[in-house]
């Protein structure tokens, strides 16, 4: 799911949690399409970072990507890095919670 989400926001050039032109929009939506039956998820995105650990350290200074990150409820996490064809690093990180498990 991360690795979809990142790519289409470098191939379409914007940073966004829903790409209402790809054709996996959403985060549910791509769940679905890998076969991930949650019960819980959450994604964050970004982009304008050197490398991983900057973006996770803008994450963490963020209160809504810190309460991702450190969510208890989620035990599962993907992540996905892509770079545009004008050189922009997007990332994305999902959390979630298989179904089966809650």
């Amino acid at each position: 799911m991360a690795k979809i989400q990142a790519e289409n926001m470098a191939r379409f050039q914007k940073m966004a949690h829903v790409l209402p032109e790809a054709d996996l929009p959403t985060l549910a939506e791509r769940a679905r399409y890998v076969g991930y039956p949650y019960g819980r998820i959450a994604e964050n995105v970004a982009l304008g970072y050197p490398n991983a650990e900057t973006v996770v350290e803008g994450w963490m200074a963020s209160k809504g990507h810190r309460a991702n990150i450190l969510d208890r409820d989620v035990v599962e996490t993907g992540i996905g890095i892509a770079r545009s064809s004008a050189g922009g690093l997007y990332y994305c990180q999902v959390f979630g919670r298989r179904l089966q498990s809650l």
